[in-house]
């Protein structure tokens, strides 16, 4: 009896043991009582975090290089170009200028990508409503065109999360939508087990068999939402469904409603 209730604890010695040793562990299953099935699935969503976080930071590593190549080469180029005597022409100092600006938001979003979790702010309880409007507040003193048109729930009702986090991400999906639209439509739900905050733009939209291919850092999504030279690293979703997965929720995809674009609505745990 003994030997049957140690042995699932010895596989699963072995499985950690492994998938330090960077071996593949995929084939490993929960197994024995509950008290050891409880730590086997544990440690299988512990590798999962892990490896999702290496996969991250490769995704990040190779959109570094091949992103910032580009505007580098655009200025190699044009200082080719200038010598003693042909100075540089006011508009090849503005295209540098336009590429230094470009290299900066690239840097800036590969920072926030990479940004640790743990550096933020633990989950605290804070009014939604408040959160929200504060938020869309700011949008607009930053000169986007973003509005709180509904909010359903009691608008003192609080929420747990991390402040700092869902800031980013809700920043990040205002600023796609009016990247790609004219302006950001925002609702939200409080409801007795989770918040729902949803964004519409009123732009092209993402394709449905591309939904899941625009949450993948870096990815290249069809012409109509093709990053050009104002639109950053192109990381926006994927901040944001990070942010909602560290929540222990989602963020979901799909056609707005009310006006026709892209719909990006997360939902996270009350």
């Amino acid at each position: 009896f003994m030997r049957n209730q140690v042995k699932p604890i010895r596989r699963l010695a072995r499985a950690a043991d492994n998938f330090g040793k960077g071996r593949d562990v995929s084939n490993f299953k929960p197994e024995g009582a509950t008290e050891v099935r409880q730590a086997a699935q544990a440690f299988m969503a512990m590798r999962e975090r892990i490896q999702r976080q290496i996969t991250q930071r490769t995704d990040m590593l190779s959109g570094v290089s091949h992103d910032l190549r580009t505007p580098l080469t655009r200025m190699k180029l044009g200082l080719s170009m200038i010598g003693p005597d042909m100075p540089p022409e006011p508009g090849d100092i503005s295209a540098m200028e336009a590429d230094i600006a470009e290299m900066n938001r690239m840097v800036d979003g590969f920072l926030d990508y990479a940004r640790d979790d743990a550096q933020d702010s633990a989950p605290q309880p804070i009014a939604a409503a408040g959160f929200l409007e504060g938020l869309v507040a700011d949008a607009q003193r930053a000169g986007q065109q973003a509005s709180l048109v509904q909010f359903e729930g009691d608008r003192d009702g609080l929420a747990t999360f991390r402040p700092d986090m869902l800031r980013r991400a809700l920043e990040n999906l205002i600023g796609n939508a009016v990247r790609y639209g004219s302006r950001a439509e925002m609702d939200a739900s409080l409801g007795p087990r989770s918040l729902r905050i949803g964004i519409e733009d009123d732009g092209p939209g993402i394709p449905e068999d591309s939904l899941d291919a625009a949450m993948r850092p870096f990815t290249r999504l069809d012409p109509s939402r093709r990053r050009n030279s104002a639109q950053g690293a192109g990381l926006g979703l994927a901040i944001a469904a990070d942010v909602a997965r560290a929540h222990g929720g989602q963020l979901r995809l799909g056609r707005g409603p009310r006006l026709g674009g892209l719909r990006a609505e997360i939902v996270i745990p009350r």
